[in-house]
């Protein structure tokens, strides 16, 4: 078996009695610097993870393929929020700089080629949303919703991600804010695989899961940074805590669509895996570690 890579059953991975998923490897990605990476994101084609460092200063790329890591971006904040348009070809981004002398902060929206490496800055402003690909422009806002390639037709529904608190979808050319829990501040949002889904995070609320309009669907509890797996039936989310200083422990968790059945996949006591992000393609989860490893993780369903 290659180095790096290890069959997980005793200590790693936890087993309950209404459990549906488990985990049945784990890879530690050879990312050639220690305790540096955060928050991973995989491809749309699967062969690839994208994430930043703990400063969310900066992206970098690794492939599956040949295990190479290489930077894509060295620009401040780049890492806060990333999107990749579907063909998995362009990257977009928010930069973040901020004056020292008058400390005004500006911010402008990012696209690199994949293929080339090449970049363009769309735009700049004091206020910008996080960058989406809806089709294969890039959506973002500021003081109105724009698209970097406005004479092409838009998809039914696409996702921008929070804007003014709310949940901000782009339909028909519009932008349309969603409060499905009323006076809610949400973090976290995201189409399900068939989009026609949103999973997100209430500040105060914890975790739902509503429809196009709004209209939720499903409370699913403190279920922190949840992401779809491929076929929408299960959220996989990241169970933290902390002292008010520092983090105390997380593990990688389950739970199901409707919030009727949940489990863990992982019980660490030191490494503490979070924010997973779930594969596209395969039964594979990507997670960071508070001592800043990247791991992949693969799962199973069991049988009933």
């Amino acid at each position: 078996m290659r180095r790096g890579i290890s069959v997980v059953l005793a200590a790693f991975c936890a087993t309950v009695a209404a459990a549906q998923l488990r985990v049945v490897e784990v890879e530690r990605l050879p990312t050639g610097e220690a305790g540096a990476w955060s928050q991973p994101r995989f491809s749309p084609d699967g062969g690839r993870l994208y994430f930043t460092r703990h400063d969310l200063n900066g992206i970098w790329e690794y492939r599956f393929e040949d295990r190479s890591l290489k930077q894509i971006t060295e620009d401040p904040g780049s890492g806060y929020g990333f999107a990749l348009s579907a063909d998995g070809s362009r990257l977009a981004y928010r930069r973040t700089t901020i004056d020292r002398s008058s400390r005004r902060r500006t911010q402008e929206i990012v696209v690199t080629s994949l293929v080339d490496g090449s970049s363009s800055t769309l735009t700049a402003g004091r206020d910008l949303s996080l960058p989406a690909f809806s089709g294969d422009a890039v959506v973002y806002a500021g003081k109105e919703t724009r698209r970097d390639r406005p004479g092409r037709p838009a998809p039914e529904v696409s996702l921008i991600g929070i804007q003014e608190t709310k949940i901000a979808l782009y339909v028909g050319g519009r932008t349309l804010l969603l409060d499905p829990l009323e006076e809610g501040r949400y973090i976290w949002p995201s189409l399900s695989p068939e989009g026609d889904r949103i999973l997100a995070v209430a500040m105060e609320g914890g975790a739902f899961i509503c429809d196009l309009q709004g209209k939720v669907l499903s409370r699913l509890g403190r279920r922190n940074a949840p992401a779809w797996t491929r076929d929408g039936r299960w959220i996989i989310y990241m169970d933290d805590s902390d002292d008010g200083h520092r983090i105390t422990g997380s593990d990688i968790c389950f739970v199901s669509a409707d919030g009727l059945q949940s489990g863990r996949l992982t019980v660490s006591e030191h490494s503490f895996e979070m924010y997973p992000d779930c594969s596209p393609v395969e039964n594979r989860i990507a997670c960071s570690t508070a001592a800043g490893e990247i791991l992949v993780l693969r799962y199973e369903e069991a049988a009933r």
